[in-house]
């Protein structure tokens, strides 16, 4: 039988080379790639679940932008919420890189990594380097700033985005990111996400007016 546990230690190992040539370190206990650049975190994280026949592997990439999370934090209600700058699924990413689809709902569901044999582990130790190369480093290189965090997060504030889909989180970030890339949009920003957030979760709101009290010291 296939064990998480086992097929976990041989991708990890078999891509670590790959990632380490580009500055990436591995962390074995999270089970991530990540690589530190000026105050960003560039993460590449895969998910393996146990299903009856195979293993699945939902592969995420995530770009970690210290001076929006810093802010964030001081004004997060729920101790150990996980949260983001940027980031999504793969190939959610794949699909913005190759056809320029950045907001909306998805039309089609992504696909996962199935393992059922040694074939299966060898291949993805083939392609995921090919992955890093064509999408990761790109998005990587091109987003891990706040100005980009800005530009992306709140070029169509009222529809869902492809570099953070988890609204309304998206909207907590995406007006720290304004703020401290003085975006002249700032003020029509705050009320766009304002309503949009009147049916969102209450401790999301609380959130939001309070980031918009810390966010006048800046």
């Amino acid at each position: 039988m296939i064990k998480i546990v086992e097929v976990a230690k041989e991708i990890l190992a078999g891509l670590e080379p790959h990632f380490k040539e580009h500055g990436f370190t591995l962390d074995k206990n999270k089970r991530l790639f990540k690589r530190n650049v000026p105050e960003c975190v560039q993460i590449f994280d895969m998910f393996f679940y146990k299903e009856p026949n195979h293993i699945t592997i939902k592969p995420e990439i995530r770009i970690k932008v210290k001076p929006i999370e810093n802010i964030y934090e001081e004004a997060s209600t729920i101790e150990g919420r996980p949260y983001l700058t940027l980031g999504n699924n793969l190939f959610d990413i794949v699909r913005y890189i190759d056809e320029h689809e950045e907001s909306g709902e998805r039309e089609k569901a992504v696909p996962d990594w199935l393992v059922e044999s040694q074939r299966n582990i060898d291949k993805l130790i083939e392609v995921i380097p090919q992955y890093l190369i064509e999408t990761m480093l790109p998005y990587f290189d091109e987003n891990s700033s706040v100005t980009r965090v800005d530009e992306l997060l709140n070029k169509f504030p009222r529809e869902l985005s492809i570099h953070n889909r988890l609204f309304p989180l998206r909207a907590n970030i995406a007006i720290i990111a304004a703020k401290l890339n003085k975006n002249p949009r700032y003020e029509d920003l705050l009320q766009i996400y304002e309503e949009e957030l009147q049916e969102a979760e209450e401790t999301y709101k609380e959130e939001f007016y309070k980031l918009k009290k810390i966010l006048k010291e800046y």
